[in-house]
């Protein structure tokens, strides 16, 4: 069995590597694709969890690709029910993801798209509108690793599903 600290601490250096190199932790299993289910923006059996909360002080010149301020790291489990998906949205700051089991669809604006399978990961860079959806046949869950701006909205709900 895993431990929550080791857990943690793996999902924390996946979203530093993965949002340092500025792209996905892992190769997708599916390319974007033209012909892809049209879902709304609501949510519908989708779950998440606040597991921890921290705050972090960048000061000039410290951390290059982040701005002088305050910063709160957030890590969250998402719990996609079979055919559930969480609500459009787009975060102030920038949102990394690990999958824990199953499959998670995962659309950002522009048509986007990357089918994540357990032990996969993407980052999404600050505003994008994005949702996730599960992608399988039973249920899906990840880790989400969030750095935002102390002063920066968490999350606003968009209309319109990327």
């Amino acid at each position: 069995m895993i431990q929550p600290a080791r857990l943690l601490a793996g999902a924390i250096t996946l979203a530093l590597v993965t949002s340092a190199c500025g792209g996905s932790a892992a190769a997708p299993t599916a390319s974007p694709t033209p012909t892809r289910t049209v879902v709304t923006a609501t949510a519908q059996g989708a779950t998440s969890l606040k597991l921890t909360e921290n705050k972090l002080v960048v000061a000039d010149g410290v951390a290059p690709d982040l701005a002088p301020g305050n910063y709160l790291s957030t890590v969250s489990l998402v719990t996609l029910e079979k055919g559930g998906r969480t609500v459009a949205h787009k975060h102030g700051g920038v949102e990394s993801i690990y999958v824990l089991q199953g499959t998670v669809d995962f659309r950002t604006a522009g048509g986007t798209r990357v089918i994540l399978n357990r032990g996969q990961g993407a980052t999404v860079t600050p505003g994008t509108a994005l949702q996730a959806i599960n992608g399988g046949d039973t249920a899906a869950k990840f880790l989400a690793f969030f750095m935002t701006l102390e002063s920066a909205p968490f999350q606003t709900n968009v209309d319109e599903a990327p």
